[in-house]
């Protein structure tokens, strides 16, 4: 019995020794194999960052030796002769502009004079035609063709000498051509129709104006809207006929080219306008909150006790 036992103790700890020995071994390779891995990870990552670094100096070099050197040369160059055009053209339309100057008071000293006469003439002979003397028509028709003829030389000169100098104009400073206050002019009545391209709903849908009365799409939407009804949701170029709830547009008169100033009389958007909404009927957050509790804990009362 004790050999047996002793057999049995042998037995036991020989495999104890071999699941140790086991455990010792899968912990070594478990060790192994996340150090590979930790190895091939960094290997992975310095490689990926010597490629971006690679790449950053590229495009940096590219930059500082070729499409700079390109752009600030493009840009002296339209300096340079933007300045020698306005240096040579100015002077051309100062002149035309004081032409037109002295035309427009030449016109105003005599020739609106002797228009105004003529038309008093061809008003008193309309009343000799009405009384039937037949050669008033005939005279009637003749001063009309003069006043016609010396308006339209006058309108013609005037408008070559406007011509040539707004030709000038651009050609001495070609930026005049795109104007900042008219694209944010454009761009402001353009936002509808941007909103609705953009996300497929209406700018109701997130700016909506106070407004009664303003185009579908412009103010609040129904609590059933639709996104696929065009009665609810219309086309973006519905937006293009109409400046509804956008307010005015101020700084400039039809045919001019609009200042740096044309812009600051431009009106908001009508949801942020304040002086469009009805004041509140609540000043202070928390007596109108205990307002409300009361409210509904009375509500309440009362149709626990009914």
């Amino acid at each position: 019995m004790l050999d047996w036992l002793l057999n049995f103790a042998g037995d036991l700890s020989s495999a104890a020794s071999a699941i140790i020995a086991a455990l010792q071994f899968l912990f070594g390779l478990i060790v192994a194999v996340a150090q590979f891995l930790l190895g091939l990870i960094e290997s992975l990552w310095n490689l990926l960052k010597a490629f971006a670094k690679g790449v950053l100096n590229f495009f940096h070099t590219l930059w500082d030796s070729f499409f700079r050197k390109i752009f600030v040369g493009l840009f002296n160059a339209l300096r340079k002769v933007h300045n020698w055009l306005e240096a040579k053209l100015g002077p051309v339309i100062k002149f035309l502009q004081q032409v037109r100057k002295y035309w427009d008071r030449w016109f105003r000293m005599y020739v609106k004079p002797l228009l105004n006469m003529l038309q008093h003439i061809r008003q008193f002979l309309g009343v000799l035609r009405l009384l039937g003397v037949k050669w008033a028509a005939a005279l009637d028709a003749k001063l009309g063709k003069v006043e016609a003829d010396i308006a339209g030389l006058f309108l013609t000169l005037r408008g070559i000498l406007t011509g040539a100098i707004d030709i000038l104009n651009a050609i001495a400073d070609p930026l005049n051509l795109f104007r900042r206050p008219t694209a944010v002019l454009s761009i402001r009545r353009i936002i509808p129709s941007l909103v609705r391209v953009v996300t497929g709903v209406p700018i109701g849908f997130f700016l909506p104006s106070p407004r009664k009365g303003v185009q579908t799409g412009l103010g609040f939407l129904p609590l059933n809207f639709n996104p696929a009804d065009p009665g609810m949701n219309p086309p973006a170029s519905s937006y293009f006929s109409g400046d509804d709830g956008l307010g005015g547009f101020s700084g400039f008169t039809q045919g001019t080219i609009p200042d740096d100033g044309a812009v600051d009389d431009l009106s908001a958007l009508d949801y942020f306008d304040d002086g469009l909404y009805s004041p509140p009927t609540c000043s202070d957050a928390a007596s109108c909150l205990a307002v409300l509790q009361a409210q509904a804990y009375a509500s309440i009362s009362k149709g626990a006790t009914s």
